[in-house]
């Protein structure tokens, strides 16, 4: 009786003919598993980063890398934009607000 496989990324059945060290159904399904395990790394190396600069006490890579809105860590480049400033698009409109009605406030 033959062992039934799966595929790592996607949960489905490795065809029958597939050789023993085969993982992904498909070359896409190979190229997502990658992308997942960059993701993962990023965010691992952001939080080893801001743990050290916690313990450091370093208040300008800890302001770099949490939201200038909620205070949420960021992790910018973990599934999301490399250059992303806050935590999510809640945050960025209300910044967004918070400018657009100083500057209201300056011209009145």
């Amino acid at each position: 009786m033959a062992r039934v496989r799966i595929c790592a990324s996607c949960g489905t059945r490795l065809p029958r003919g597939a050789p023993a060290r085969r993982r992904y159904c498909d070359g896409a399904c190979r190229a997502q598993a990658y992308r997942d395990r960059q993701t993962c790394d990023r965010i691992m190396g952001l939080a080893l980063m801001l743990g050290e600069a916690e313990w450091l006490g370093d208040t300008g890579m800890i302001r770099l890398l949490t939201c200038p809105v909620c205070g949420r860590i960021t992790f910018a480049g973990g599934g999301r934009r490399r250059d992303a400033v806050y935590c999510s698009g809640k945050c960025r409109s209300r910044a967004w607000r918070r400018r657009s009605a100083r500057r209201a406030g300056r011209e009145a």
